[in-house]
């Protein structure tokens, strides 16, 4: 089981930290026919098969460069057929919501960042909140708005949603594009990593918008405090970690892979009544939030 620190526990009960969930958190909703969401490596394998000699792409993929082997089966599928591919994949295929889900909705952060093209949490946080969560991608022009006195739950969509498929970002083209014709949500999601902590659930550690972003702040303004990142054991060599957690100043905080992640929802909801906990033994006797 994770072993959660107390100055995690306090930064999320004083609504301090940013949860970002990942393709892992999606990984744990099946639909009616017991299907889980495919991750971006199988997606864009399936996809290969339908492009001539794609002995290169997959050596591509296998190389971790999904950036490029998606340009290139975008390019070879054309648009509107790789757009239907995902959809198919991301948002027909009717995926249910699971336990993580409702664990880290009830963790009751003010800001959760999803990569993830798919809807499901957004779904299931609209559903259960009766449609009083704001749900914004790297497109929109006003999410300042809704980061002013803390009053709104908010779920930036980093990558784009499946329901505006031409928005979302797919490819190493479009992330440098991103870059530059909206940078006005990268300066948000700076601000929110120099004045919050930030907790990656489902992750991995080699999303470019995320290491950029990290990399940059960590050696632009020295000493930051650490942010935190779940991550099976065995998954990423630990001198890896290292490099990583020095350049990005993230702790690893590490938990077994076995029965589909379900330590990983177990530890989850510990920190549910560790953070409850916390909010009504020391925040509401104090006032001091």
């Amino acid at each position: 089981m994770i072993s959660w620190s107390d100055e995690l526990v306090e930064v999320i009960a004083r609504r301090r930290c940013v949860v970002v969930i990942g393709a892992g958190v999606s990984r744990n909703s099946v639909n009616n026919e017991g299907k889980r969401p495919a991750t971006w490596e199988e997606f864009l394998k399936e996809c290969a098969k339908s492009i001539d000699e794609p002995e290169y792409i997959n050596k591509l993929i296998e190389a971790r460069d999904y950036l490029t082997a998606c340009e290139i089966i975008k390019n070879k599928l054309t648009s509107d057929t790789f757009i239907n591919k995902v959809e198919q994949e991301y948002q027909k295929a009717g995926y249910e919501p699971a336990n993580i889900h409702e664990s880290i909705y009830k963790l009751d952060v003010s800001v959760v960042v999803s990569p993830n093209f798919d809807s499901i949490y957004d779904n299931y946080a609209t559903s259960v909140s009766l449609g009083t969560v704001t749900i914004k991608d790297h497109t929109s022009e006003d999410i300042a708005n809704y980061l002013l006195g803390g009053n709104h739950r908010l779920i930036l969509k980093s990558h784009g949603t499946i329901n505006t498929p031409s928005k979302l970002i797919f490819t190493r083209k479009e992330y440098a594009e991103a870059r530059t014709k909206y940078v006005l949500f990268y300066e948000i999601l700076k601000s929110l990593a120099l004045t919050h902590t930030f907790l990656f659930i489902g992750c991995g550690t080699d999303d470019p918008d995320i290491r950029t972003l990290f990399e940059d702040i960590n050696f632009a303004h020295g000493r930051i405090p650490f942010h935190y990142m779940t991550l099976p054991n065995g998954e990423v060599h630990n001198d890896l970690l290292e490099i990583i957690s020095d350049s990005m100043r993230i702790k690893f905080l590490k938990y077994s892979p076995e029965k589909n992640h379900s330590e990983l929802t177990q530890s989850l909801d510990e920190l549910v009544i560790k953070v409850e906990e916390y909010r009504d033994l020391q925040l509401k006797g104090s006032l001091k939030w």
